[in-house]
């Protein structure tokens, strides 16, 4: 029961999507307030996997914390506006309509991974 409530509840990326097309105020900060979290939320899960791991020497710390942070957003995403994540993530989700239903971080995510993939 409790797995079917959590499935019912999720944020999917069908919903994040109808926000940032909406036309209202309301919706375009729901947007881009919820891509602006989930960078902001994806750097502190870094930094807190990077002093887990090696305390809090500052250039292991620092490394460990990029490369954290580029598994979850892909690489050379410096400087990217919160308004190009946005495009981004539209553009993704109209071209995988068929994983509009997972949640919307996950989407989020792989819409940046493959817009700037990383070529190890």
């Amino acid at each position: 029961m409790l797995i079917f409530i959590l499935l019912a509840t999720m944020f999917t990326a069908n919903d994040l999507k109808q926000k940032c097309v909406g036309t209202e105020t309301h919706e375009q900060f729901y947007c881009l307030g919820y891509l602006a979290g989930f960078d902001g939320g994806t750097a502190y899960a870094a930094l807190l996997e990077a002093i887990s791991s090696v305390g809090l020497d500052r250039a292991a710390g620092s490394a460990v914390a990029s490369q954290s942070y580029q598994r979850v957003t892909g690489c050379s995403s410096d400087g990217v506006t919160i308004g190009q994540v946005k495009l981004i993530f539209l553009k993704y989700v109209e071209d995988h309509p068929e994983q509009l239903h997972l949640p919307a971080a996950f989407i989020v995510s792989e819409s940046l991974i493959a817009a700037f993939p990383c070529r190890h």
